[in-house]
């Protein structure tokens, strides 16, 4: 993932938010705030699927790679236990990336629900917006 380009995402977004909290009772500025977010959204969810999925490998290298060091080590006469705490050691720059994967992966799902939530929410004021009106009308 580029962290360029979730940079980018992340500036568009909080533009258009910016627009949605000075701008609630205006409709064709809700309804240009929420396809700007769904376009933005699209994007956003290829960021959180290659986040999962960069996440995902450094988990499974650092469980393939402890698994086959802790038989070298039995190999070599280690017992279980020895060998699999030798393991762990070594696999500690691997848990670093892993849990530098996983924080970049919830941070991205995090914004991304956020987006989501937030185009509900733009829906809605500008459900009230359009019922509003048709009181208005109603009543005139």
């Amino acid at each position: 993932m580029d962290s360029k380009e979730l940079d980018e995402l992340t500036k568009g977004i909080s533009k258009v938010i910016s627009w949605y909290s000075f701008s609630v009772k205006d409709g064709d500025l809700l309804t240009s705030a929420k396809q700007k977010l769904i376009g933005f959204s699209f994007r956003f969810s290829v960021l959180v699927g290659d986040a999962l999925g960069e996440y995902n490998k450094a988990y499974n290298f650092r469980k393939r790679n402890t698994a086959e060091s802790k038989l070298i080590f039995m190999k070599d006469g280690d017992s279980a236990s020895k060998a699999e705490m030798k393991a762990e050691l070594k696999a500690y720059k691997f848990r670093v990336d892993e849990g530098e994967a996983e924080a970049l992966y919830r941070k991205v799902k995090s914004q991304f629900d956020l987006m989501r939530d937030t185009i509900s929410s733009i829906q809605q004021d500008i459900s009230t917006l359009r019922k509003e009106k048709e009181d208005a009308k109603l009543h005139n």
